[in-house]
């Protein structure tokens, strides 16, 4: 059984901090960042040892060395919640200056398929 791995909306907000409110983000900048997330969750091989499916609506935060930091995890699904925060939670990534110190929400869906 594979799993189907997919972002559903790909930036649903994206609230100012600490002194970047002269910035403009970019949904380009956004959806890097969402790109980085959905390579560190979505390995094949580990979803399908977890078995996970279901949907989370997901919020991290860029901090200044591009360091990704969860905020929140709103899900059914424990397994899932625990599998976002670890594969997100300290993870690097490159972003622009813009998503600095930046909150970013986004809805995450993991569907299994025949």
């Amino acid at each position: 059984m594979k799993i189907l791995f997919t972002i559903a909306a790909i930036v649903i907000s994206t609230s100012l901090f600490a002194g970047n409110e002269n910035k403009n983000t970019t949904d380009k900048d956004k959806t890097s960042v969402i790109a980085s997330v959905a390579n560190l969750i979505g390995n094949q091989e580990i979803l399908d040892a977890l078995g996970v499916n279901g949907q989370a609506d997901v919020t991290i935060k860029v901090d200044e060395s591009g360091i990704m930091h969860v905020e929140a995890v709103q899900t059914n699904n424990y397994l899932l919640e625990y599998h976002i925060r670890q594969s997100i939670e300290g993870a690097k990534t490159i972003v622009s200056d813009s998503l600095v110190g930046k909150t970013v929400s986004f809805i995450l869906n993991v569907v299994q398929s025949k």
